[in-house]
């Protein structure tokens, strides 16, 4: 008869104890799997998260005259680690066709000039994404919006609305027109100090793209960039290479605080998880490994018998590994029955919770079940040869002798 023939006659001959192994098994697989769904989870969500948190390296130009060039900037933007970057240019401008506010008597030149920004987009690294100025009609700067966007008093005051154009000038004489395509306000212009020129003034600041605002200057040099990185936990190495780029010439900072406030409490849930998992291996490896040497016991004389008849060790092993991996295998279809309603359990109990802030999304996949049938087998592997290397190792007569005695 072959072993396989002889381990399914042996577990349907012990049902009892087919059935307590089954059920030992079925625990230690259960939370095997209710851990492992919790860590892909917080895996998941943790992508998620990097992807919304938007982590950035500023890096601000220390003088103007010698801004961060286009051609450093292709070269950041060509980093793997580099999701994509925004370009802000600023200078002081003159109107031609409409005039500045402002409230001082000053004659000098500064006193007719208005504030110039320039953003790849200005929804992202301005006063508009820190609320400190809002759109009230119109649309961002962005790469598909050209054009220029200008305060709610500004335009007022010089009866200017969306789509007109307005004229600017250079230091060096040199014009260009922009239209306007937005239209913003801040709420404290009211509270500026008594006497501010004008190119101080929030009224007088203007925001435009980097084409505009190249076609104007004759340059393609940036004061600041905004480098946002693909993965939150490369933003330090990101910053120590984006200052071995540019040397001395611009300062960094970093802005991930965002990210991880958000990740924190994902981080401390995977640890206390991935320490419930390692207690399961352990505790499931010792108590079925018990289990198995106490039963291996009352099957020393069957074994010996075997080995006298002419059967090998081999088959033997084989025999005992099949029983125990049949009934791992049963075990696992009920996990998995047991997961389902689980993942429901620990779904309202995470994803509702203040630590994770609704963004835990826990589910029964195809690589929570394959997870589970490799890190399942290593108890039950680690149990079987434990409990067979005394039977395996002892001498058939020796155990005959002791058993008839």
């Amino acid at each position: 008869m072959t072993f396989y023939q002889l381990a399914f006659r042996y577990l349907k001959r012990k049902k009892a104890k087919t059935i307590l192994l089954f059920f030992v098994l079925l625990i230690v697989n259960g939370m095997i799997l209710s851990t492992n769904m919790i860590l892909r989870a917080t895996a998941d969500s943790k992508a998620a998260i990097q992807e919304k948190t938007n982590a950035k390296v500023v890096m601000e130009s220390r003088k103007k005259e010698a801004g961060i060039t286009q051609e450093e900037v292709e070269r950041i933007r060509n980093r793997e680690e580099v999701s994509h970057v925004n370009r802000l240019a600023e200078d002081k401008v003159f109107p031609v066709n409409f005039y500045p506010i402002t409230n001082s008597d000053s004659p000098d030149e500064s006193n007719r000039k208005v504030s110039l920004l320039s953003y790849d987009n200005l929804a992202n690294d301005s006063g508009f994404s820190e609320g400190v100025y809002r759109l009230i009609s119109g649309s961002y700067i962005a790469p598909d919006v050209k054009g220029a966007v200008v305060n709610s008093h500004l335009a007022d005051a010089n009866q200017l609305t969306l789509g007109d154009m307005i004229e600017l000038e250079n230091g060096e004489g040199k014009r260009a027109s922009f239209r306007i395509v937005g239209i913003f306000l801040s709420g404290n212009e009211s509270k500026q100090p008594q006497g501010m020129v004008s190119v101080n003034r929030i009224e007088n600041q203007i925001f435009t793209d980097n084409v505009s605002y190249a076609n104007l200057s004759g340059t393609n040099a940036y004061t600041r960039l905004s480098v946002y990185c693909k993965n939150p936990e490369q933003l330090h190495t990101l910053e120590k290479n984006l200052n071995e780029m540019l040397s001395d010439k611009a300062d960094s900072t970093t802005s991930d605080t965002l990210y991880r406030q958000m990740v924190l409490p994902l981080e401390q849930i995977a640890r206390a998880a991935r320490l419930m998992l390692i207690l399961t291996l352990l505790t499931g490896t010792a108590i079925v490994s018990f289990l198995l040497c106490m039963w291996m016991r009352t099957r020393q004389k069957e074994a010996a018998v075997f080995i006298s008849l002419g059967k090998s060790k081999t088959d033997i092993f084989l025999q005992i590994f099949l029983e125990a991996f049949f009934v791992f295998a049963l075990s696992i279809l009920g996990a998995c029955g047991l997961g389902n309603l689980m993942a429901g359990v620990l779904q309202n109990i995470l994803a509702n919770s203040e630590t994770t802030g609704g963004s835990f999304a826990v589910l029964l996949q195809l690589k929570d079940i394959a997870a589970l049938t490799g890190l399942g087998s290593l108890p039950v592997s680690a149990a079987v040869v434990v409990s067979l290397l005394p039977i395996l190792k002892a001498n058939p007569k020796d155990t005959l002798s002791k058993t008839e005695g």
